[in-house]
């Protein structure tokens, strides 16, 4: 009759090495395909703020965000635009989608003249809908 031993006839342990790096694989192949938007937000802007409650309206894809700091730098997407450099910009950005629209985040305390001279250019570029941005009393942009 045999003797069995138990120590070395014992069932091996399951390896999780392989599973591990599978679902390792699979989270960077997901992490990589996702695309991330984000709203363009200069830091540097101070919105102006409103007491009345207006519902928030969705934003629509493809807008142009162009912000203005409380000097008057103008910048979109994350570049800073003279005015008269911002109309190439704006122009083809109203070439490529006839329907764009533009939102405006103007600083509190920025200068009239320079929300002035940005509306101007998107008038003449062809923009038709171009909005301002301000916060409510929530907090939240309108």
């Amino acid at each position: 009759m045999r003797i069995r031993d138990p120590h070395t006839e014992a069932e091996e342990p399951y390896n999780l090495v392989p599973l591990t790096d599978m679902v390792f694989n699979l989270l960077i192949f997901f992490l990589c395909a996702t695309t991330f938007v984000q709203i363009e937000k200069d830091l540097k802007v101070q919105l102006p703020k409103t007491t009345s409650a207006f519902a928030p309206l969705s934003a629509p894809p493809k807008q142009l965000i162009i912000n203005i700091r409380k000097d008057g730098t103008i910048t979109v997407a994350g570049k800073d635009y003279a005015l008269d450099a911002l109309s190439p910009v704006v122009k083809s950005a109203a070439e490529s989608n006839p329907e764009q629209t533009v939102i405006v985040r103007a600083d509190e305390q920025s200068i009239m003249k320079y929300f002035a001279g940005v509306a101007r250019t998107c008038r003449s570029a062809g923009i038709k809908e171009a909005r301002i941005v301000y916060l409510d009393e929530n907090g939240k942009e309108n």
